[in-house]
């Protein structure tokens, strides 16, 4: 037997030894993965803690110490505040839907009439 007849001989070995490596990782992934009934309850569970979550915002009953806001920050946001009584609030912000194309929505950097 020659070297080249060696060598095609090992190289098909491992590509046997490849595919079947790929196919039983392929197996294994397929049985780990949980069936369906399982996805109605996480639901159910994300549901329940979704509520939770809510329901401690609205009653504030986590809510951390005030903290104040000093020196020059708290004078620039406050100024901030005032200046943002200056602008008009719009009837409406349009909406990107049957514009004709483009990517405003309507924000700050639109060009609608108010």
């Amino acid at each position: 037997m020659s070297d080249n007849d060696k060598n095609l001989g090992r190289w098909m070995r491992a590509r046997r030894a490849a595919a079947l490596v790929a196919l039983l990782g392929a197996a294994a992934s397929a049985q780990g993965q949980q069936p369906a009934v399982n996805s109605t309850v996480n639901a159910a569970e994300i549901g329940r803690s979704t509520d939770a979550w809510l329901a401690l915002q609205r009653d504030n009953r986590a809510a951390g110490p005030d903290l104040p806001m000093l020196g020059d920050a708290a004078s620039l946001a406050y100024q901030r505040y005032l200046d943002s009584f200056k602008n008009k609030i719009p009837d409406s912000m349009g909406s990107p839907l049957g514009s004709g194309g483009g990517a405003s929505s309507g924000g700050q950097g639109s060009a609608q009439a108010y």
